[in-house]
C-alpha cells in the first residue's frame, strides 16, 4: 500500500531517516552513456609515437613534437606513416658515415702494388699562335698515389711564345729558358711511357692530354671534372657541368688552391686532383667496373650478330 502511494519521480525519500536522491530515469540513461564512453575510451590503445630525433637536452625523454609521427594501429597508416618518417630522415646521414669509414679503410689498407697503379697528371699552359690563342704544354707534372712527384719538368717551345700566362701559370720566359730539358715530343714519348697500364687521374684531362698530343684508354683514367657526384647541374635544363677544381677542394677536402691573385701550380693541381679521387675510391671503381662489364656485354653480343650475319651470307655465295 505504501509504494503505491509514492510518486513515480520523487526527488527525495527517507530511508532509515537518512534522505537519499532517487535518479529519475533521464539521468540514469545519461549515466549509463557516460559510462560507456569511458569504457570505450579505455579500450582504445593509446597510439605510438615515433620521433626522429630526440629532445635537445639528450637525456632522452621528451621529443620534439614538430619531428614527431603518430603511428595509429591500423597497418595502411602505419606504413604511410613510416614512409613520412623516412622522408625526414636525410638520405646522405646514414651512407656518409659509412662512405667515409670506407674511404678511410682505402686509404690504409690499399696495397704498394695497387698504389702503384695510379697517376696524378696536370700541366700549365702557355699561349702560342697570334694572340697566344692556341695552348702549348709548358710544365708537366705527375705524382703518384702519397704524392711524390714522379716527374715535374718545363718543355722547350718549338714556337714563339705569344702569351706566357703568367698569372695562371706561374711561367716566366727565364723559366722557360733556364729550366727546359725536354722537347715536347721527347716529353709526349716520356708521359705516354710512364701512363702506360696505369689509372690515370686528374682535373679536365682532356685538355692536358690534347697539348700533350696523347691518349689514354676510357676504362684507365678517372677525371674528377666528369665523374657525375663531383658535377653540378648547369641550368634548369638538367645538364651536368663540371666545378672547377678549386671548388671541389674547397667543398670537399677543406683547403684552398688556386687563390685569387695567386699562379696556379702543377703539383698542387695534381695532388688535389688524387687526393679527390681517394673520397670516392671504392664507388668510382663500382661505376666503372659496371660500365666495363656492360660494355664487354655489347662487345660480345655485336661480335656473335656480326658472325651470324657473316655465315648467313656465305650461305648466299
Amino acid at each position: 500500500m505504501m509504494m503505491a502511494m509514492l510518486p513515480s519521480t520523487p526527488a527525495h525519500v527517507e530511508v532509515f531517516g537518512v534522505p537519499r536522491v532517487v535518479a529519475t530515469e533521464q539521468q540514469q540513461h545519461k549515466k549509463r552513456r557516460r559510462r560507456r564512453r569511458r569504457n570505450n575510451s579505455n579500450k582504445t590503445a593509446s597510439p605510438n609515437i615515433y620521433c626522429d630525433r630526440k629532445s635537445s637536452n639528450g637525456d632522452g625523454h621528451g621529443d620534439d613534437s614538430s619531428t614527431c609521427a603518430t603511428i595509429s594501429s591500423d597497418s595502411t597508416t602505419s606504413t604511410s606513416s613510416h614512409q613520412r618518417l623516412d622522408s625526414m630522415i636525410p638520405p646522405t646521414r646514414k651512407s656518409n658515415t659509412k662512405t667515409n669509414n670506407k674511404n678511410n679503410s682505402d686509404d690504409s689498407n690499399i696495397s704498394l702494388e695497387e698504389q702503384a697503379r695510379y697517376v696524378a697528371l696536370d700541366c700549365e699552359m702557355v699561349g702560342v699562335g697570334y694572340g697566344g690563342r692556341r695552348s702549348s704544354v709548358a710544365r708537366v707534372t705527375l705524382v703518384s698515389w702519397d704524392g711524390s712527384i714522379l716527374l715535374d719538368e718545363m718543355v722547350r717551345q718549338e714556337e714563339e711564345v705569344t702569351d706566357y700566362r703568367t698569372f695562371v701559370s706561374g711561367i716566366t720566359a727565364m723559366d722557360l729558358e733556364s729550366s727546359s730539358t725536354y722537347t715536347q715530343s721527347e716529353i709526349r714519348a716520356l708521359v705516354q711511357d710512364m701512363l702506360q697500364d696505369k689509372i690515370l687521374v686528374g682535373h679536365a684531362l682532356k685538355n692536358d692530354l690534347r697539348a700533350l698530343g696523347i691518349t689514354h684508354p676510357w676504362y684507365l683514367t678517372r677525371d674528377t671534372a666528369k665523374y657525375e657526384p663531383f658535377m653540378q647541374v648547369r641550368f634548369d635544363d638538367g645538364v651536368l657541368w663540371p666545378k672547377k677544381l678549386s671548388e671541389l677542394v674547397k667543398t670537399r677536402l677543406h683547403r684552398d688552391i688556386q687563390q685569387p691573385g695567386v699562379p696556379h701550380s702543377s703539383y698542387e693541381d695534381a695532388v688535389a686532383a688524387m687526393d679527390l679521387y681517394k673520397l670516392v675510391r671504392r664507388k668510382w671503381e663500382k661505376a666503372m667496373e659496371y660500365k666495363m662489364t656492360k660494355t664487354r656485354e655489347i662487345v660480345q653480343t655485336t661480335s656473335k650478330s656480326t658472325v651470324v650475319v657473316g655465315e648467313q651470307l656465305l650461305q648466299h655465295v
